[in-house]
């Protein structure tokens, strides 16, 4: 007669188990996390053949960027979607206080007529370069094979798309007071045509 194995219960999960010390917040939260990866032939556990399953399997499964264990990735940084928010709170806040200051002081007003001109140029047409860079990192986030990866670009995501909130705000506030040079209205022109934006352009297009 043989006797069942008596099986020890863990005291983390298990593949944390083998470091034998407390996990930190940050190894508990964003460490193998991607359910898409446990199974490479069927990342949904769905049917294998399905549009998003095959495109999984030849874009991230197939790549030729190669790594034996993805999920040793580590962010030097350790940053948790708690410790994101507390850090961006205060900056927010920050440029917050310097946008009402703005308002308050009738910033823009006092702005020269050739330097607006010169923002509409060079400065407000970045929220679509904000914006790829955005997709880009949403691309990443939704692609990497490791969620430890993924949870790095879904931080930068949101970063970009708050350089994309701010810049879209200024545009607006900048049309009040200079209604005639473009604000909001010729920024895609302008990241199109204009000579500034070529190399960007080009940059995060074939990116």
């Amino acid at each position: 007669m043989t006797h069942p194995e008596v099986l020890t219960p863990l005291k983390t999960w298990s593949h944390l188990a083998a470091r034998r010390r407390k996990p930190s917040e940050y190894e508990i939260v964003s460490t193998n996390l991607h359910y898409t990866t446990d199974n490479p032939d069927a990342p949904f556990e769905l049917d294998p053949n399905f549009e998003m399953a095959q495109w999984l399997k030849r874009n991230r499964n197939a790549s030729p960027l190669r790594h034996p264990d993805w999920n040793a990735f580590r962010d030097p940084d350790e940053i948790v979607y708690r410790t994101y928010n507390l850090l961006q709170d205060g900056q927010e806040t920050y440029v917050y206080g310097l946008l009402d200051q703005f308002s308050t002081r009738g910033h823009d007003s006092q702005l020269a007529r050739p330097w607006a001109a010169s923002l509409a140029r060079v400065y407000t047409p970045a929220r679509f370069l904000f914006h790829a860079l955005q997709m880009g990192s949403a691309y990443l986030a939704q692609m990497a094979p490791a969620s430890t990866i993924s949870n790095c670009a879904a931080y930068q995501t949101a970063d970009s798309l708050r350089w994309l909130t701010h810049t879209a705000y200024r545009t607006k506030e900048l049309s009040l007071t200079f209604a005639d040079l473009g604000f909001g209205s010729d920024e895609r022109r302008r990241w199109e045509l204009g000579p500034p934006w070529q190399g960007w352009r080009k940059l995060v297009e074939q990116a």
